[in-house]
């Protein structure tokens, strides 16, 4: 059986409506014969109870100079109240999930606090779950370091921890979901009449994000790129 990722950013689960839908997408990889492993964002935007940017702000009431180990540790929580409440609904809807931190998914980063780089991927303990016929539910954003401290890897995160895993677990394909229905040549905050480009290269989407295109982050592509997976952008 083929292996896809799909990644569910905060915004594509912000409410009750948008999480059920994502477990209508998780069960349409099923009934296709995929065996899924789905990446969860923070839900929601500052504001939202446990968005990144309300947990920041959380810390800012505190101090200004936060220890940047502490703030990664705080920070991390959002993903895994994302991957704990999914894992628990696609159960209710009849789709045994187990929910994984990034540590337990494997995913091993260096040192640097804030803005981490994954130096490895070990993806055994995903393989032993999908083996049982579980969808897998890893918290993005996040890894351990090899003295098994957590980071976090900083903005887009979560697309990059998709990228990894679906590179290191040899995946059909990398699905992005998004509240958008694409890749857009702009922003379409910015530039309302952004156009939809259906399909392009790693290099050619690599530049419209760091441009400020914004629905995907540089890194996630050049890793997916390395390893030659398809990544897919659909709302």
């Amino acid at each position: 059986m083929a292996i896809v990722v799909l990644k569910f950013g905060g915004t594509s689960l912000a409410s009750e409506a948008m999480r059920e839908q994502a477990v209508e997408r998780v069960k349409e990889a099923k009934a296709a014969g995929d065996q899924v492993v789905v990446v969860v964002s923070a839900m929601g935007r500052r504001g939202s109870a446990y968005a990144t940017d309300t947990l920041l702000d959380l810390m800012s009431g505190i101090t200004q100079r936060p220890d940047r180990r502490v703030l990664d540790l705080l920070l991390s929580c959002g993903e895994l109240i994302s991957a704990s409440l999914m894992a628990q609904l696609l159960t209710e809807r009849g789709l045994e999930a187990v929910p994984l931190t990034g540590g337990q998914a494997g995913i091993i980063t260096d040192n640097e606090f804030g803005n981490a780089r994954i130096v490895e991927v070990r993806p055994k303990g995903i393989l032993e779950e999908l083996k049982k016929g579980r969808v897998v539910v890893v918290a993005g954003f996040q890894g351990v370091t090899p003295n098994q401290e957590i980071t976090t890897l900083g903005r887009g995160g979560s697309d990059t921890t998709a990228a990894a895993l679906g590179v290191a677990l040899g995946a059909k394909a990398i699905y992005i979901f998004t509240d958008v229905d694409g890749i857009l040549t702009a922003d379409p905050r910015i530039v309302p009449d952004a156009q939809l480009v259906p399909s392009t290269t790693y290099r050619e989407v690599a530049e419209l994000a760091q441009l400020g295109a914004r629905v995907i982050h540089p890194r996630a592509v050049e890793i997916a790129a390395a390893g030659r997976i398809p990544l897919i952008i659909r709302a």
